[in-house]
């Protein structure tokens, strides 16, 4: 289930990717979203795991760090962008924690967490999520922190995933499949949304 209004840059194809992901969490366990921005796909991964699963949404949430904005609908009156969503002012857009809140007000198994991954995260456990979905900075040396930083926290069997694997945003392929071959793994592409099942114990 997802939330066309709510504004991102998670075109609907992804959502959809995200519905099928979402139904092979188990019951009881944990995942982890990384760039919630204003809710997009955390709304998809809450209302299409078991309602069991918590989500865990991160982010820092600040207006002055973040400028770009997806190219949302404005108003009722004009053809929907169904990639981007719609608002009825530009504030909605803001990537603000107040945002996000809104749009996810109905999903009680999300718990959003303000700060940078994974600098503020380095006490999470390890091996304690069941799936990680990255989408928050595109460009090394970030994203590498991320991948390599969360991967150790995914659960044997578990998996981790993330947007945006296309030529556009080359550290995000490059860096995924240096990692993959490093570790032996191997890297699913699907409508640029990439994924790595992590190897059972």
């Amino acid at each position: 289930m997802y939330n066309l209004d709510i504004p991102g840059w998670m075109p609907e194809c992804q959502l959809q990717v995200i519905e099928k992901l979402a139904a092979k969490i188990p019951p009881e366990s944990v995942m982890v979203e990384v760039g919630s921005y204003c809710g997009r796909s955390a709304y998809c991964w809450a209302k299409s795991v078991d309602p069991s699963v918590t989500v865990y949404c991160i982010d820092i949430w600040d207006i002055h760090r973040y400028k770009p904005r997806p190219n949302v609908t404005l108003g009722d009156d004009t053809p929907m962008d169904r990639d981007h969503g719609r608002v009825s002012n530009l504030e909605q857009v803001h990537p603000s924690l107040e945002n996000f809140k809104a749009n996810t007000r109905d999903c009680h198994n999300i718990v959003a967490l303000q700060g940078a991954s994974p600098h503020d995260f380095r006490s999470w456990p390890d091996q304690s999520v069941s799936l990680v979905f990255l989408d928050g900075l595109h460009s090394n040396p970030w994203y590498q922190n991320d991948l390599y930083f969360w991967y150790s926290k995914v659960v044997p069997g578990g998996i981790i995933c993330g947007d945006d694997y296309s030529s556009g945003h080359s550290d995000v392929v490059w860096t995924t499949q240096n990692f993959a071959s490093l570790f032996g793994l191997t890297v699913l592409v699907h409508e640029r949304f990439w994924l790595i099942h992590k190897p059972p114990a």
